[in-house]
């Protein structure tokens, strides 16, 4: 059985590859660009596991893939840290392009097989700014509350076709994303977090396994794994 998760390579994506396969999951990942990372993963997670792991770069197309995919993780993303007068019309449609088509694009190809095998779970990576909104995260906070909408859409929508879709909003965790943040910067920002620390990618990688295997959710849901963003 197969786990798809896009933005592999790294972080967040990483830490699930990891998790899924130690866990008797054959893997699909992909990235945009870390193709020499991702092939560097593969071969690790072959030797120490035992388990079976495609990589491709960029889009997934139908004929990538096997027929018994059963996880899809939506996982590949961008942030931008800016005021919003000052984003680019060509940034925002790379933030847009990211966050909110590779997701659409990649669901659309997943789903038509999870639909006809009439099983399959699909993720989507979130995070607490598309509840909260962040000032200057604008079009980050905005492709977030638009993936928590696509989530509670498709639940509906594949119901009756018992295929899951449930999201994953985030709080503080400790990726390339945050590191805009200068040394005062990310220890202000630490103190207003529980524990005073980041979530590792580890960690969440492990909340999202357990809730998902152990079926702790309703399709639908935006789960909130938040650790002190407000």
């Amino acid at each position: 059985m197969f786990a798809v998760i896009t933005g592999a390579s790294r972080g967040i994506g990483k830490a699930l590859a990891y998790k899924f396969s130690q866990h008797g999951y054959d893997l699909v990942l992909t990235c945009e660009k870390n193709i020499k990372l991702l092939n560097d993963i593969k071969k690790d997670i072959e030797t120490k596991y035992n388990r079976k792991v495609i990589v491709k770069q960029g889009l997934l197309e139908e004929i990538d893939l096997p027929n018994d995919i059963y996880i899809l993780i939506n996982n590949a993303g961008k942030c931008d840290y800016n005021l919003f007068q000052d984003i680019s019309f060509d940034r925002y449609r790379e933030i847009v392009y990211s966050n909110i088509d590779y997701a659409f694009l990649t669901t659309k190809v997943i789903s038509k097989k999870m639909l006809k095998e009439k099983q399959g779970v699909i993720i989507n990576i979130s995070s607490m700014w598309g509840i909260l909104g962040a000032s200057m995260e604008s079009i980050y906070s905005m492709t977030k509350g638009a993936i928590n909408a696509l989530t509670k859409s498709l639940a509906k929508e594949f119901k009756d076709s018992n295929v899951d879709v449930l999201a994953f909003a985030l709080g503080a965790v400790d990726t390339e994303m945050n590191n805009h943040l200068n040394d005062d910067e990310k220890e202000k920002f630490l103190t207003t977090l529980d524990d005073g620390k980041m979530w590792e990618p580890c960690e969440i990688a492990d909340k999202i396994y357990d809730i998902v295997v152990n079926k702790k959710y309703q399709t639908g849901d935006i789960v909130e794994l938040n650790n002190g963003l407000k």
